[in-house]
């Protein structure tokens, strides 16, 4: 067992030499150490500390079993996971021999844990399944735990549909139990779940209302995960300013581990690296994403350290290390087959596809964006039916409200019929808040390009305006170049439009793999992308354009037994102030001289007048 001070042990109970425990007693002191094992697992510790002592000095095997399994959750995530996995197949041994369900399942419950830490999402969905038959007589928190653990390896086996569902019975039972803690848990991983299912709106509504129950809590162990799934979720809608102050109250908490245990503790280390990534931070972020590989190795925990190598790829070519970048990149890509998220089956294929063209291996980039491509459009898909699940709510909600008026008709009747119509109220106007969270995130609107990835024309109208200004307020040119293909419109009609749509694609790939941080690149519309380019002048804005332009020619592009190659562009380049002051204005600027290199014979870079 792990030692405990003795001022902990007496702010539980009396020590053992002042009297026995009865058996009522022992049931209380087991049954609130696994309540507490996520919102305050050092304090859940003690309690079974005390419960295995006691039970052991009255030979009351039974009880001291109970004990043991808080015990081996606690090991399960802060000390031996060997150690911890041994105990529970042992537990679940003496309790099936008990004829114990209740305790086979909580057993059941850690081997299904650590399996699915593992990468055996199967085998830990497999492990627990059996165990729904026995929750309608289970406590509240077990309904909670399996459900939400079920949610968890779904999302690992890629069952995104199965997972909402066994999160949202999760969250029915969470909030029925009331505890801030295994609300936010369920809440934060509902969030992760749609995130990974590209519902980036109702991901972000969950993971704001998970970091609501947080607050409630006493201890808020639950704080650092919440924080970094809802961080990891802003950095995947490009909001990296929003991320960095979501990790940031969390980055100096020495004994995080103590609390959230070593495998969520590197999840957060990973996530704070990957916020520094998106700030440039190369030095931090290398200091973040080594103490995360670190913790990751440590828990075993395959999902974490994919994470972990793929934030390493992001540094290591952020620092100019390509080659390294590829083989962080390439350790985290052999690891998929055991980790089904859809999020990473999108993310790592694209860094690599960035990365194989940063090194100029434009067939291997290629091979990597169609496979990119190809998840992407999964996801597409997923996201849709994602919505589709949230927008059933509102069918519910009408559902609930036939049920309330009937139980208010019915109210006088007996006292069962006035619980049920509380607990109908409550569940009506979470639904209600839930819906009104999902109607006004429908209202934004997307900033990315769905075809190509790059922003899209809303974003640069609104972004090109506080670049200006920055600009201005630092004295440096800012230049943007407006890119059109060139004979785009006989590419669709000798190729057809999925050929057009990978030449698109290609460009996109091609430009957005090759600005630095500061830069961003757009599609403008239909064959015309735009790129903003932070702090250089014109005559390198040409320069740049140009080099792109001759790295396109190179690209060959293939679809089925269709190939081209060859394919170029005209460009135009404006610079700030010197061609205009004013968005319109220098977007005006650039697009005349795009049109002078239309008419000068195509396949050329032009600067405005």
């Amino acid at each position: 067992m792990v030692d405990i001070s003795d001022d902990m042990m007496e702010s539980v109970l009396s020590p053992l030499t002042q009297h026995p425990l009865s058996s009522v007693e022992l049931d209380r002191l087991n049954a609130e150490a696994w309540y507490f094992q996520y919102g305050n697992p050092v304090h859940a510790r003690v309690l079974a500390e005390t419960a295995v002592e006691h039970a052991r000095a009255v030979e009351d095997a039974y009880r001291e079993a109970y004990g043991r399994l808080s015990l081996a959750s606690y090991q399960m995530r802060h000390g031996d996971r060997v150690l911890a996995e041994r105990e529970f197949h042992a537990l679940k041994t003496f309790f099936e021999d008990y004829g114990d369900a209740c305790g086979e399942m909580r057993a059941s419950f850690g081997i299904s844990v650590l399996l699915e830490r593992a990468g055996k999402a199967e085998e830990s969905y497999a492990e627990l399944i059996a165990y729904l038959r026995v929750l309608d007589d289970a406590e509240l928190v077990d309904v909670v735990m399996v459900y939400n653990l079920l949610g968890v390896a779904s999302v690992g086996a890629g069952m995104i549909d199965g997972a909402m569902r066994h999160y949202y019975h999760a969250l029915r039972a969470a909030r029925q139990l009331d505890s801030p803690d295994h609300l936010a848990l369920v809440l934060s991983n509902l969030g992760d779940a749609q995130h990974s299912a590209g519902n980036y709106e109702d991901a972000i509504s969950f993971l704001i209302e998970a970091d609501t129950m947080v607050a409630r809590s006493c201890m808020g162990a639950m704080a650092p995960i919440v924080a970094g799934n809802l961080a990891m979720c802003q950095l995947a809608m490009g909001a990296h300013e929003a991320a960095y102050e979501t990790i940031d109250p969390y980055l100096e908490i020495s004994d995080q581990v103590k609390w959230t245990g070593r495998a969520n503790n590197a999840f957060f280390q990973v996530i704070a690296a990957h916020t520094y990534v998106a700030h440039s931070d190369w030095q931090r972020a290398r200091a973040k994403v080594n103490k995360a590989l670190n913790a990751a190795e440590a828990s075993g925990e395959i999902k974490i350290l994919t994470h972990c190598y793929w934030v390493l790829g992001l540094v290591e070519r952020g620092c100019g290390h390509l080659d390294a970048a590829l083989a962080a990149l390439c350790e985290a890509e052999s690891r998929l087959s055991k980790v089904r998220d859809p999020y990473y089956q999108v993310q790592i294929p694209h860094e690599l596809a960035r990365t194989y063209a940063a090194l100029g291996q434009w067939r291997e980039a290629y091979v990597y964006m169609e496979r990119f491509q190809q998840h992407f459009q999964l996801i597409q898909g997923s996201a849709a039916r994602a919505r589709t699940q949230m927008m059933q709510l509102q069918s519910e909600l009408t559902e609930a409200e036939r049920d309330r008026d009937s139980a208010l008709v019915k109210q006088a009747e007996a006292e069962r019929a006035r619980t049920n119509l509380e607990m109908l109220n409550r569940e009506l106007a979470a639904k209600v808040v839930e819906i009104e969270r999902l109607q006004e995130q429908l209202r934004e609107q997307a900033i990315r390009d769905p075809l190509t990835e790059l922003y899209n024309r809303r974003y640069l109208q609104q972004t090109l305006v506080s670049e200006l200004q920055l600009a201005e307020r630092r004295n440096y040119p800012c230049c943007v170049v407006l890119i059109d293909l060139d004979h785009f419109k006989e590419v669709n009609d000798r190729y057809g439009h999925p050929m057009g749509d990978r030449v698109l694609i290609a460009l996109a790939s091609l430009l957005g793999a090759n600005i630095r941080g500061s830069d961003f690149a757009c599609r403008f519309g239909g064959e015309e992308f735009c790129l903003v380019l932070a702090d250089i002048g014109f005559e390198m804005a040409v320069a740049r354009a140009e080099a792109f332009l001759e790295a396109f020619q190179s690209v060959s592009i293939e679809l089925q037994d269709q190939q081209l190659s060859g394919v170029t562009f005209s460009a135009g380049v404006a610079e700030f102030p010197r061609h205009g002051r004013a968005v319109d204005q220098l977007l005006m600027a650039a697009d005349e001289a795009l049109y002078r290199a239309k008419a000068a014979g195509r396949r050329r870079v032009m600067v405005a007048d």
